[in-house]
């Protein structure tokens, strides 16, 4: 019953019987003047399945083409995306590289020599120097620890102190550093406000006795690294604590290096 039957002789004639059968009725019913037509055909012409040899048509008439064409067009879609992500991979890596290379350090400081003016007893000066303030003079090194980074600093304050005495005051001068470039700042403080030193730091002094003193050094200056891929400013605070061996003209620093709060 599903599949296709072929036709016969027999068939043929059964088919030209069926035509003929189906005028005449056709004929009669039309002079009758009816509307219904009833047409009727052997159940071994009618196919619930379509016939093979359709299915090798439609094979014959589908290009061969459009298959490998979209195999292609996946092939090249795979490659690209394979490709995006290697390059995506390589430039993550440079620009880790890069900040690895470019990671702003703090330049280190350190106190190199340190000399006092006029801080005896004015009562104990010559008569030349009775009418000259005290003053400090510093040396301080400044050593820039980036290899391809810049560095510069601003015009900031220094304060000289001792045991939580504000003892001098002056400035910070600005100057400007390269990478791994060292730099010796000169620092001039004039004595505070009331123009005295403490009595304990006078005696420590006026004593010919050699005595370690412990004292600061304190810097606010602005600061900036700079290089081609990022650039960093900080309000640098720098505290130099040292040890001063005999208050005079021939005082000596021990070795020391400052902190910072970078």
């Amino acid at each position: 019953m599903e599949g296709r039957t072929p036709l016969t002789g027999n068939g043929k004639k059964s088919i030209n019987k069926l035509s003929s059968a189906t005028s005449l009725r056709l004929a009669s019913h039309s002079d009758r003047t009816s509307d219904t037509f009833v047409v009727q055909i052997p159940k071994d012409q009618v196919y619930r399945v379509p016939p093979p040899e359709n299915a090798k048509i439609v094979e014959n008439r589908t290009p061969k083409d459009n298959v490998q064409s979209k195999r292609k067009i996946g092939r090249r879609c795979c490659w690209t995306l394979l490709g995006i992500l290697i390059f995506g991979i390589v430039i993550g890596i440079t620009i880790a590289i890069i900040h690895m290379l470019y990671i702003p350090k703090c330049p280190k400081f350190s106190v190199v020599n340190v000399h006092f003016k006029n801080v005896t007893d004015p009562n104990n000066r010559d008569q030349g120097q009775k009418n000259q303030h005290p003053k400090f003079e510093f040396d301080l090194k400044v050593n820039n620890v980036n290899e391809r980074m810049d560095v510069s600093f601003g015009d900031g304050k220094t304060n000289f102190v001792y045991k939580k005495h504000d003892i001098g005051q002056g400035k910070y001068p600005s100057n400007s550093q390269r990478g791994l470039g060292t730099n010796n700042i000169h620092l001039n403080l004039d004595v505070g406000s009331n123009g005295k030193l403490p009595s304990d730091l006078l005696k420590t002094i006026e004593d010919e006795n050699k005595k370690i003193v412990i004292m600061s050094l304190m810097i606010h200056v602005p600061m900036e690294i700079k290089s081609w891929i990022k650039n960093l400013k900080k309000n640098l605070t720098i505290t130099c604590d040292f040890d001063v061996e005999n208050l005079t003209k021939k005082s000596k620093i021990m070795p020391n290096e400052c902190i910072t709060d970078f």
